[in-house]
């Protein structure tokens, strides 16, 4: 075996610095690209590489609101939990959760979000126009302040991108800018079934894959999946299920009842 050059080992590859800094690799890509973060190019691919002194500096160059992600996991400075239904859900938790119905849909999330609504807690609901009226509907009855909380951006709004790269870069995006300003936590609801207009059930398997390794476990956020049981066959209601391992530890009919 070649040795490698003398300091080269030392160095961190891409998913290596990723790691450290806790971040996607998009993130490095963009970041190198832009000058804001120091690399080294190796080899005739000019793959990138990291010094972990260059890592450590830019961390400490980092607003407080970006460096969150990381300090919430070495040092303790944000909640480790939040509240569903009255039981506290780890922070990192990501769920999955099937309805039958309209109105089921929109009582389901309404709960998971009903105690988000407090000082810093940033809440996204993502769903098409439908689903999204009727769960804002339900959320209204017990919360007349609720425009005046979207309005503020207490409450985000949105729909699903066109592919799941464009989604994960969307919620990377907003949430290290609702760090910035101040939030500690994040609550997040996804209606699938509007993903899945997007795109195929292979990739809507691939897109909570990618979710769960790049963001669920990386920033202090709880997500629920809706998983609509007319819209999903068996095998990708199965496959739903086993890519949310927290829903064995967090029963749904605990949290919702």
């Amino acid at each position: 075996m070649t040795e490698a050059p003398k300091g080269l080992s030392e160095l961190l590859d891409i998913a290596q610095a990723a790691k450290f800094l806790q971040v996607s690799e998009t993130s490095l890509r963009r970041w190198t690209n832009a000058g804001r973060l120091a690399c080294l190019r190796v080899g005739g691919r000019r793959e990138r590489r990291f010094r972990r002194k260059d890592l450590l500096a830019f961390l400490e160059q980092q607003p407080a609101g970006d460096a969150a992600r990381v300090a919430h996991r070495q040092v303790g400075t944000t909640p480790r939990h939040a509240t569903v239904g009255g039981i506290p859900v780890a922070l990192g938790s990501h769920l999955a959760a099937l309805y039958r119905d309209d109105e089921g849909r929109a009582r389901q999330a309404a709960r998971f979000l009903a105690d988000a609504f407090r000082p810093g807690v940033v809440s996204f609901l993502v769903t098409g126009p439908a689903a999204r009226a009727g769960i804002v509907a339900h959320l209204e009855r017990d919360r007349p302040s609720l425009r005046s909380e979207i309005a503020s951006g207490q409450l985000v709004l949105s729909e699903y991108a066109h592919s799941k790269e464009a989604q994960w870069e969307y919620f990377e995006t907003a949430f290290i800018a609702a760090g910035r300003s101040g939030a500690q936590s994040f609550r997040v609801v996804g209606d699938v079934s509007g993903l899945a207009h997007q795109i195929t059930p292979e990739e809507v398997v691939a897109y909570e894959i990618g979710y769960e390794r790049s963001l669920a476990r990386r920033f202090p956020v709880v997500t629920l999946c809706q998983y609509d049981l007319r819209r999903f066959s068996t095998p990708a209601l199965v496959n739903a299920l086993e890519g949310h391992p927290d829903d064995f530890r967090y029963p749904v009919e605990q949290l919702f009842d």
